[in-house]
């Protein structure tokens, strides 16, 4: 078989085009190497729907992260998954870094209007007014850059979502499956894809592979996009707290030392977890996940910079991510033979992903792809976290202890999740084999306790759906192990 498009990773940018290609009646088959989809840089993020003022104006960046921004509404409604809109606070502690807030300013402005978006009240606001807005600032702040064009996802629900759609359009995907070699047929004009065990053909290849872009893209025939690796380190926190934020709180960045990024900032999950990070420091593996003590203090420390009230005692959770940093500082988006290969999507990478997919299908339109729309077309996607239970001491109790057969039992005491709604997520047409996947879907293994007491009921419902031990059920897979919980 020849497919009409394969896409190599299954993150959340392969899965927006995905999505977008199953409108139309084509064979469209995803390669992914991990065990699960999102298990690269679309996992390891903040989940924040950036504002086009912390991007440069002009840039293919600014220009994906406006149209990216704007298209997410209605994307997450289709989708089942939820967005907010808090806005953000660049925070500002000097004159100096006034200025950056007015270069931010001017750049948000402009990129909004070259898009011919509408425009959004990016203003200056001073000490008196931004304590009122954020009691718990740190009061040695000058001012603050208001941007109400931020939002906030959880970046692996997003990317799920966006592949159980794909695959309930007819999108074909294969997991635990890494290219190895590609090569191109130029008589018969399709592309021969390798796997350990498999070969492909496909007329059309996306490259949307993350870390691994641009190799695949050396074999493919592109130039060295020459992509460096940067890696951030973050804490999470329980939702029980003595104090609360209402909006995401950036910094004007330091700049120098080695660090790359935005700056170290405070923000809320969906569902109410402070999230503090990252870092930003250069590596040379795209697998140094792992997280160090130094450095968690570093970041809890830039992090009181903001928040002064910020300690180690109530996190729950430290994770890291790298992602790809090209060199050249924006997005490379070409095609060449039938071959669309993205590469050094950092971020904004999430926020730009519609935008990004928009502009694969034209591109493939203009290469020849003929496109026609399905009349069956599933445009909706039932959520699985329907709602966040609120039991009390009493009722939770008792339905802990419900039998295994009854569909009401909580199966993670933390974040009271039924066990309907694992049965659920294992039953969405990609297969669900790891703890991190149930976790990812179901707030299974999110909470205080980090599993400790739901792991073993996870497995056995796992060990029934896959028909395998429960020994043989794993936390990540193939993913690094690195460190889960580190107390500070």
């Amino acid at each position: 078989m020849i497919y009409d498009v394969t896409i190599i990773g299954a993150g959340v940018v392969g899965g927006a085009i995905a999505r977008l290609l199953s409108r139309y009646n084509l064979s469209v088959l995803c390669l992914e190497k991990e065990t699960d989809v999102c298990c690269g840089v679309s996992k390891s993020n903040t989940g924040i729907v950036h504002s086009p003022s912390l991007v440069p104006a002009g840039t293919r960046k600014a220009e994906f992260t406006v149209r990216g921004n704007e298209m997410y509404n209605q994307l997450t409604r289709e989708l089942g998954v939820v967005v907010q809109w808090p806005g953000a606070l660049i925070l500002a502690y000097s004159e100096k870094d006034r200025e950056v807030l007015a270069k931010y300013k001017k750049q948000g402005e402009e990129s909004r209007t070259r898009c011919s978006a509408p425009p959004v009240d990016y203003r200056i606001i001073e000490k008196e007014e931004l304590l009122t807005m954020e009691p718990e600032l740190n009061k040695d702040v000058l001012c603050a850059l208001i941007a109400p064009d931020a939002g906030r996802v959880i970046p692996y629900e997003l990317g799920i979502a966006l592949w159980e759609n794909s695959i309930s359009n007819g999108t074909e995907l294969e997991l635990n499956k890494e290219v190895k070699s590609l090569n191109f047929n130029e008589t018969e004009k399709f592309w021969i894809i390798n796997t350990d065990d498999k070969e492909y053909r496909s007329r059309f290849v996306i490259n949307s592979s993350g870390h691994g872009s641009n190799l695949l893209g050396i074999l493919a025939g592109f130039e060295d996009s020459l992509v460096n690796k940067v890696k951030g380190q973050y804490l999470i926190y329980d939702r029980d707290r003595d104090f609360d934020i209402n909006h995401i709180l950036f910094q004007v960045p330091e700049q120098g030392n080695g660090k790359a990024g935005k700056g170290i900032l405070v923000c809320k999950t969906i569902y109410g977890n402070l999230m503090i990070g990252p870092d930003a420091t250069w590596v040379d593996d795209n697998n140094d996940t792992g997280t160090d003590i130094e450095t968690l203090m570093e970041v809890l420390e830039g992090a009181k910079k903001s928040i002064p009230a910020l300690d180690g005692s109530k996190v729950i959770k430290t994770f890291a991510g790298v992602r790809p940093k090209p060199e050249g500082g924006d997005f490379i988006i070409e095609i060449k033979d039938q071959f669309v290969h993205l590469c050094g999507i950092e971020s904004p990478g999430l926020t730009s992903a519609p935008a990004i997919a928009e502009e694969v299908l034209t591109m493939l339109k203009n290469e020849g792809l003929k496109m026609k729309s399905k009349r069956d077309f599933h445009l909706e996607r039932k959520p699985i976290v329907k709602e966040i239970l609120h039991l009390s001491k009493e009722e939770l109790k008792l339905r802990v202890e419900l039998p295994d057969t009854d569909k009401d039992q909580i199966v993670c005491r933390c974040e009271q999740v039924p066990r309907s709604r694992i049965l659920d997520a294992l039953d969405r047409g990609i297969e669900v084999s790891t703890l991190d996947a149930v976790k990812r879907r179901t707030r299974a293994g999110q909470g205080r306790c980090q599993g400790a007491f739901c792991g073993k009921r996870v497995k056995k419902l796992l060990s029934e759906k896959l028909g395998i031990p429960s020994e043989e059920i794993s936390q990540r897979g193939s993913e690094p192990l690195g460190e889960r919980v580190r107390k500070i």
